[in-house]
């Protein structure tokens, strides 16, 4: 029977064409100095780079854009886009070699991430983690965002977990640790919480989702959720784990907004530089090993690692984008909360735990 065709639906952000994705794409690339991409699936080919990206993948100036990422890598791709189709985990961690005309190839993290929010997405994010001298030669630090990091044991029972807890949960430092990590998930969150620590056991790399975490006390009236993203990282023994929750806008976790591109850059790529944390000088240190580990916040943790690391408070000023007088007021509250009085005393109490760890 004949009629009159239905007029079309006003276009929302969600129907943006793939040209349209890549515009903006470049548009939020272009303006970061921090090294990202956004390559077309399955084909790897790349549709945006920031200019870090470049650096990466081409320390010698030459062009990236329309080609592919095989190019620049010296091992094989391992997908993990099937994780996505379930609806469960939207990233997950990849480690890749960039081939080098000279010198050594270079080792790096990727995290790569939807951001479009299409079941059928041809575009996946990919944020570039490459070794401390690496990214230092960039210049650029991820912004300090909000973002409580800490580990769980194989029972999932909190071992440490950053100060920052507090403000953004509510909730004491000395009522989370040793409870449940699946205590902090929403109920309905649970399952797929679970699943994404049975996959980054499977797979030993990280992996993204987002949570409702509960915030405040459970029997308060004013107790409610904060939507996180979350990354998760397997330890040893499984299901050992390191988390990161990074706060989103209200409401995000449920959105499907592309031109939120550049928020999701920055906490992922947030994210992505707090998980180094657990993987450095901290790695296998809990509160039992130092305690008053817990009452550090996680900008704390970062100028200790750095400090550990050979750093000196003007560089570590330089690299995080603060003051040196800021960089010696958190160096004045970590020796305050781990009860030392020089960076003597700070490195001897560190290098007595890990020596402990490795005995133990």
């Amino acid at each position: 029977m004949a009629g009159s065709a239905p007029a079309p639906a006003p276009r929302g952000r969600d129907d943006l064409s793939a040209a349209e994705l890549a515009r903006i794409a470049a548009e939020v690339l272009g303006a970061s100095p921090f090294p990202a991409l956004v390559l077309e699936v399955p084909s790897e080919r790349i549709v945006a780079s920031s200019p870090g990206a470049q650096q990466l993948l081409d320390p010698d100036g030459g062009a990236v854009l329309g080609r592919y990422l095989e190019e620049f890598t010296a091992d094989r791709a391992v997908s993990g886009t099937d994780l996505f189709a379930g609806g469960r985990m939207n990233g997950f961690e990849a480690f890749r070699v960039l081939r080098r005309a000279h010198g050594t190839d270079l080792k790096v993290r990727m995290w790569i991430r939807t951001f479009d929010h299409q079941p059928a997405s041809r575009f996946v994010l990919v944020v570039i983690v490459a070794d401390q001298a690496a990214q230092s030669a960039m210049g650029a630090s991820w912004q300090d965002a909000p973002a409580v990091v800490g580990t769980a044991n194989a029972s999932l029972l909190i071992e440490r977990i950053s100060s920052d807890a507090e403000d953004l949960f509510g909730r004491s430092v000395e009522d989370l640790l040793g409870q449940s990590l699946m205590g902090l998930v929403a109920e309905q969150d649970v399952p797929n919480c679970l699943a994404a620590l049975s996959e980054a056991s499977a797979t030993q790399n990280g992996v993204t989702l987002y949570l409702d975490i509960r915030a405040g006390d459970d029997y308060a009236e004013s107790a409610g959720v904060l939507a996180c993203e979350v990354l998760i990282l397997p330890l040893q023994p499984s299901p050992s784990c390191a988390f990161v929750f990074l706060p989103t806008s209200a409401g995000f976790s449920r959105a499907r907004v592309s031109a939120d591109l550049s928020e999701i850059l920055v906490r992922l790529g947030r994210g992505a530089e707090v998980a180094q944390l657990v993987r450095g000088v901290f790695s296998g240190i809990t509160e039992r090993d130092v305690p008053g580990l817990s009452r550090l916040t996680t900008r704390e943790l970062e100028i200790v690692t750095r400090l550990l690391d050979g750093d000196r408070a003007p560089a570590i000023a330089t690299r995080l984008f603060l003051s040196q007088s800021t960089v010696r007021n958190h160096l004045a509250s970590v020796f305050g909360k781990l009860g030392v009085t020089s960076q003597q005393e700070l490195f001897n109490l560190f290098r007595d735990a890990q020596a402990g760890g490795r005995g133990s």
